[in-house]
């Protein structure tokens, strides 16, 4: 919080940093964006 996140937004970021490698080599640009819009959903 002292950054100004608020803690919901930081554990979006901590966890699309753990899974950014992986993603990153997934080359259907669509797959990719509905795999974080779903990390995105669970963490809602």
């Amino acid at each position: 919080m002292s950054r100004g996140f608020n803690e919901k937004e930081a554990m979006k970021l901590l966890v699309r940093a753990k899974f950014n490698k992986i993603i990153q080599n997934i080359k259907n640009q669509e797959l990719r964006d509905k795999i974080l819009e779903e990390i995105d959903n669970r963490l809602d």
